[in-house]
């Protein structure tokens, strides 16, 4: 033990500072064009999720499974933005079709026979989805399900879990990572608004309670569920890393909703078309009312769709009865652009095929594998999960099932995984600690073992500063 605390590895900070300068120096264009976009672009990113220290490196291209940044360096893709591209990048079946349909028309306002050629495979894959309507992501889709759910219950709050994450509109910035000493008890959480500019009016709509805890919804129903429009949750927690739900926890969920006449809507955006072809309401077998999609489903293309029973969708309407609105508004110039469609119904129907999933499942638990190979042999404290073509290692062995059990997680150490993972060619997930990584279509066993190969190289030094 003295040996190792002599090592350069000493402590996760030394590992972390060594990293990073490695880091720097592979990546001097990064750092360059990161200034200059500063000055022209708030942190130099359009999103703010993408700003992280040092710098983030830039992109060139992409091609497969492949990003090639500014600097010349080569990364073995494992985030594929944020899951999106389950189909990996620039897949010659949709690059056919996205030329194809450019040269047709990026957009019409006017509905054409690609809405039922993206629709159909949706509806056909969710046995919740009677009725699809088309948007542009998945905050849209979001948005859009909560708003559809208060119109068919006639009730405006929201059941939501502590720590999940849900997209960018008011809502749904209420207690997604909240700090602790802000968030109150866990069995009473405070909602806490993590963004300035959100109104103070917005938590009280939002009624928080814990994944794997079905308890904790039933607590809330038991009280206010005159009050209560919706359950809104993730099949599989996915802003915790990879948490699955246990002990029954969705099939309750079902009941409560049935029983409190609440709408259980599935945020799918994440886990939809990842877990199974239709997704986590397939994997763990509950069907919700209302289903939000987007990412995967488009193979890369923006869009975002939510689905459901008839009965729901149905409440969509524009029209106005002296001045009232009779339905559910959902408006938008962008919504089912031609491009957007062409891409959801050729990654559905022609590449997410059912031979595909199987493929997918043997990759992921090969990674998986592989990871927890290297753990034992090391001698690393971590947990790997795998489920689909999503996964994640925990540099923990406590079990994590809420977010108050996510919160003992070591950030920082697992910075100097994911750096020290850059620094070796492979991304091994999108940046941060809560995400997860994604086996793609276009992934091979030798990609899968070239991404064991270099945590291999990097688990020795974790461990060194771990102990």
């Amino acid at each position: 033990m003295t040996e190792r605390n002599s090592s350069p590895d000493a402590s996760p900070d030394e590992l972390l500072a060594r990293e990073y300068e490695r880091y720097r120096e592979r990546t001097p264009n990064s750092k360059e064009m990161a200034d200059d976009l500063r000055e022209v672009v708030p942190a130099g990113v359009c999103s703010t999720y993408r700003a992280y220290e040092p710098y983030p490196f830039h992109a060139e291209r992409v091609a497969g499974t492949t990003i090639h940044d500014v600097d010349g360096n080569e990364y073995l893709d494992f985030a594929l933005n944020n899951g999106t591209q389950l189909v990996g990048h620039t897949h010659p079946k949709l690059t056919e079709a996205a030329t194809d349909q450019i040269e047709r028309g990026t957009l019409y306002t006017r509905p054409s026979q690609l809405l039922e050629f993206a629709a159909t495979p949706l509806i056909d894959r969710w046995e919740a989805i009677e009725q699809v309507r088309f948007t542009n992501s998945g905050t849209e889709a979001v948005m859009h399900a909560t708003r559809l759910a208060r119109a068919y219950t006639g009730r405006e709050k929201v059941i939501r879990m502590e720590g999940a994450y849900h997209g960018a509109h008011d809502p749904a910035l209420v207690s997604k990572m909240p700090p602790l000493e802000q968030a109150g008890p866990a069995h009473d959480p405070r909602p806490v608004r993590e963004s300035q500019g959100v109104p103070s009016s917005v938590p009280d709509d939002v009624l928080l309670a814990q994944y794997n805890d079905a308890e904790s919804v039933e607590r809330l129903l038991g009280e206010r569920a005159s009050e209560v429009a919706a359950i809104l949750v993730e099949p599989a927690c996915l802003n915790l890393g990879l948490v699955e739900p246990e002990n029954g926890f969705l099939e309750r969920l079902r009941e409560l909703a049935d029983e409190y006449n609440v709408v259980l809507i599935f945020d799918e955006v994440k886990t939809g078309v990842k877990l199974a072809p239709g997704g986590g309401a397939e994997y763990y077998g509950v069907q919700p009312d209302i289903v939000a999609l987007a990412k995967a489903i488009g193979g890369g293309y923006p869009v975002g769709a939510f689905g459901g029973r008839r009965e729901i969708m149905s409440l969509i309407a524009d029209d106005l009865n002296e001045g009232v609105a009779t339905g559910a508004a959902h408006y938008g110039t962008y919504n089912g652009n031609p491009l957007a469609l062409r891409a959801v119904g050729v990654t559905l129907r022609e590449i997410l095929t059912d031979e595909v999933y199987d493929r997918l499942a043997d990759h992921n638990d090969r990674l998986a594998a592989g990871y927890r190979e290297v753990i034992e042999e090391t001698g690393l404290e971590a947990q790997v999960k795998a489920v689909g073509s999503q996964g994640m290692v925990h540099f923990t062995e406590e079990p994590i099932r809420t977010f108050r059990d996510w919160t003992h997680v070591d950030e920082e150490f697992h910075e100097a995984y994911w750096i020290g993972m850059v620094n070796r060619g492979v991304l091994p997930h999108p940046h941060d600690a809560s995400q997860q990584w994604t086996v793609s279509v276009q992934h091979t066993a030798e990609d899968v073992d070239a991404h064991v190969d270099a945590f291999a190289d990097l688990a020795t030094h974790l461990s060194d500063a771990q102990h």
